[in-house]
């Protein structure tokens, strides 16, 4: 089987999802995929990291939540990333949820967070083990593992559970679907556990013992009784096999290796750069026939454009895509982006800006000025300093958004038409790259709003993947 960058070996151990799954971890740790999940800043359940860059919790758990925040690492509940080293936090992009889920029933209670970038991991951070062999099956474990709390602890610990017939599910008034697991402790446990979280046993596989996960916790808070209801992991590998693979089929669509911003290690030249309106926008290839700018540049129809690249290309719009949820206003701008598709694609020369899905912020946002160097126009890097949203607002008179931020103008920086762009420099692959961080919106009373490429990053992908280019 061959997937598009998804992580499945085919030695003693194949069919893994994530094939770091089986890495040596830190002892103390002991559970390193454990995820927890926050929405505005309040835990509201747990939940499990297969994959760099997916999470599966419940869905009973998630409901209509939105602005959701992962933590890993997170061991004791009176740790947070700021102090605790072994704790990192990870932005959500989007969930996936499982159809047919039932609120009584607890049938298909299931949920997939898609992370915004990849985990990093560590000896504190590792995906669990979910094996797309057919002969592994929750129906053949008799002994699992949960994990809660026994108050007054704080600190995550091990619950031993072992399966149960589906009748002593049933008599404790809960009905079995055919994709759920039934299991308990020997006797009543005084312990809490969570919604989400994962249901997991030792599986020898491959001639190695992994932690593999067979279930999710569906019903959290009874996790210390008799016997309890879990979603049966086993029963929806394929749909979460296929998942994964769409998204990072849609990644790889998007993060194009071609794109670079250098012709040699230390020459930096604005490839991807484009112009359009006579020169009053700018905008940036992300592939070798879309671009990125703003919105605003598209006020009024028809859309009669050119685009102009670095190398003196001029090439025909064929369509205009504006954010579904542009909005423009003398009070706001919101959700200033669109793509443009190309009548063709552009010469070998001309490269894209690459776009990386980081869930941190950068430590230092880098404008790539243009300078004559002997007759030869390269770039100089030039440092931004961020300003924070609620004085940006002030100091604009105009609100800005969650999905903006903004930067003081520098000295040496020439005010920079719409669309033009803000990045990093981050290692990709072993390549020290500038990556697309975000597009000017306006500039307005030295200050820089520019729109967050990091809101908008799946938005790109699968407009791209629509417009199949």
């Amino acid at each position: 089987m061959v997937l598009l960058g998804l992580e499945i070996c085919h030695t003693g151990l194949a069919q893994l999802l994530d094939a770091k799954c089986h890495d040596a971890v830190d002892p103390i740790s002991g559970t390193p995929w454990i995820a927890s999940i926050y929405h505005n800043d309040e835990f509201i359940c747990h939940g499990t990291l297969i994959h760099k860059l997916f999470v599966v919790t419940a869905t009973s758990c998630i409901g209509k939540r939105t602005s959701l925040i992962v933590r890993f690492g997170e061991y004791d509940k009176s740790c947070t990333p700021s102090n605790c080293d072994t704790v990192e936090q990870y932005g959500v992009s989007r969930g996936i949820k499982k159809l047919g889920f039932d609120s009584k029933t607890r049938a298909n209670d299931l949920f997939l967070l898609r992370l915004f970038g990849e985990v990093e991991y560590n000896a504190h951070i590792r995906p669990i083990c979910i094996i797309f062999d057919d002969v592994v099956s929750s129906a053949t474990i008799q002994r699992f593992k949960a994990f809660g709390l026994r108050p007054p602890s704080k600190e995550l610990q091990t619950i031993h559970l072992f399966q149960k017939v589906f009748t002593e599910c049933q008599r404790n008034g809960m009905i079995l679907q055919s994709n759920q697991t039934c299991a308990g402790p020997i006797f009543r446990d005084n312990c809490q556990g969570y919604n989400g979280g994962p249901l997991t046993a030792d599986y020898i596989y491959g001639g190695e013992t992994l932690s593999v996960l067979f279930g999710i916790v569906s019903h959290g808070r009874l996790l210390g009784t008799p016997a309890s209801i879990y979603t049966d992991v086993t029963a929806f590998k394929d749909w979460i096999f296929n998942n994964v693979r769409n998204s990072e089929y849609k990644a790889i669509r998007v993060f194009n290796e071609e794109c670079r911003t250098n012709w040699t290690y230390d020459v930096h030249v604005r490839l991807w750069e484009v112009s359009l309106n006579q020169n009053t926008f700018a905008g940036a290839l992300v592939t070798n026939q879309l671009v990125v700018t703003v919105a605003t540049a598209f006020l009024r129809e028809p859309y009669l454009i050119q685009v102009n690249t670095k190398f003196q290309q001029y090439l025909d719009v064929v369509s205009v895509h504006r954010h579904p949820q542009f909005a423009y206003s003398s009070e706001s701008i919101q959700n200033n982006i669109a793509l443009l598709k190309l009548s063709e694609k552009v010469r070998d020369l001309v490269k894209p800006i690459c776009i990386a899905m980081n869930p941190k912020p950068p430590r230092n946002l880098t404008a790539l000025s243009p300078v004559d160097q002997q007759g030869f126009v390269g770039v100089k890097k030039v440092h931004l300093v961020p300003v924070d949203n609620s004085l940006c607002s002030q100091r604009i008179g105009m609100r800005v958004g969650s999905n903006q931020f903004c930067v003081e103008k520098p000295s040496d920086l020439n005010i920079q038409p719409p669309g033009s762009i803000v990045g990093t420099f981050q290692n990709i692959r072993g390549v020290n790259r500038y990556v697309l961080i975000g597009i000017i919106s306006l500039y307005k009373n030295g200050v820089f709003v520019l729109t967050n490429i990091q809101s908008h990053a799946y938005w790109i992908m699968d407009t791209s993947n629509n417009l199949s280019v």
